[in-house]
């Protein structure tokens, strides 16, 4: 039984004994001088569980949403820690982590709060905050759910039922309801709910069991680790990184996805679309553009005539993909000596 409900119920049964004209007084006292230690217990657990998984304290956002799923959903501490370890959206950007990608993070930040692709100086920006300031993928969607054009009613409601609709189809393989859509968005919009919270309530729900035991069961890890391995082949003509292997097995194991979806979530990958504008052919404007973009994004300048003439080279003639740029200027002097 939670603190919360041990620490009433013996209120309640005190202030019965002390009889009705003391009954609300009673109360009201114990309530006040009780309610700081209630708090306070929850925060020094999601204060722990941060400094345990991220070596961090928790914003006042993330604290936020997770006392909000232990008085909600009865979460403990070992909850919060499970979720922390379970997710990369926490984690601060480190050369450590090359499958961490600044400009996939914005891009799909951007497309699940508000809808559409960043901008330029957008991506810059929130690139920039990413590498050199620490920010996680969670700080960029706080910072996008705080701006003007996030605050707008549409633009909230349409980035919740996006993330709702997504959630339903990957793990009840169905549209949501309009009372499911309707809890979940209320709870996105007003509660600091995100896409893992709703996964999260939709796999311990009732249908979510009944999906998986109408489902053939029994899938194993080799099979699973070889499901992820030629979807990565077929889909992006390479290995699975760790990071890839162990997100895409997880899907598998625990949500049933099938080879399909695998290869349906990695087509709409900007690794994908690398892959893509590498195998047609490119015009001259093109490459061009592709150069210019890698030079903005990672030198934060345009390019020299040097640059953009070699780079056009490796573009058009040796098929060189926009990531394979990017990790050149990466690697470059300039970008060393500014990092």
């Amino acid at each position: 039984m939670r603190l919360t409900t041990i620490v009433l119920a013996g209120l309640a049964a005190t202030t019965a004994l002390a009889g009705s004209a003391m009954a609300q007084p009673v109360t009201h006292a114990a309530l006040k001088g009780i309610a700081p230690l209630l708090f306070d217990r929850e925060d020094d657990a999601i204060r722990r569980a941060f400094r345990s998984v991220l070596q961090r304290e928790p914003t006042s956002s993330e604290l936020r949403r997770y006392k909000n799923l232990m008085e909600d959903e009865n979460w403990s501490e070992a909850d919060v820690r499970r979720d922390l370890s379970s997710r990369s959206d926490y984690y601060r950007y480190s050369t450590n982590r090359r499958t961490m990608r600044p400009e996939a993070i914005v891009r799909r930040a951007y497309q699940d709060i508000l809808g559409r692709d960043p901008d330029p100086e957008g991506l810059r920006t929130y690139r920039a905050n990413i590498i050199d300031r620490g920010w996680t993928e969670q700080d960029v969607r706080e910072a996008l759910r705080n701006s003007p054009e996030y605050q707008t009613g549409p633009a909230r409601t349409a980035s919740a039922d996006r993330i709702i609709r997504r959630a339903y189809q990957d793990i009840l393989g169905r549209e949501p309801d309009p009372e499911g859509l309707d809890t979940y968005r209320r709870n996105i919009v007003e509660r600091g709910w995100d896409e893992q919270d709703v996964r999260t309530a939709l796999r311990r729900s009732q249908e979510r069991r009944e999906v998986v035991r109408g489902q053939r069961s029994g899938v194993s890890e080799a099979e699973a680790e070889a499901t992820v391995r030629r979807a990565y082949l077929q889909v992006l003509k390479r290995e699975p990184d760790p990071s890839g292997m162990q997100e895409y097995k997880s899907r598998i194991l625990n949500e049933r996805w099938t080879e399909q979806q695998v290869m349906t979530a990695l087509r709409r990958s900007e690794e994908r679309r690398d892959v893509v504008r590498a195998q047609r052919s490119l015009t001259d404007a093109e490459a061009t553009e592709i150069v210019r973009r890698a030079y903005l994004s990672v030198l934060n300048r345009e390019p020299d005539a040097g640059g953009l003439r070699d780079y056009k080279a490796r573009l058009l003639n040796d098929r060189w993909t926009e990531q394979q740029l990017v990790n050149a200027l990466r690697n470059s002097d300039e970008y060393r000596s500014k990092h």
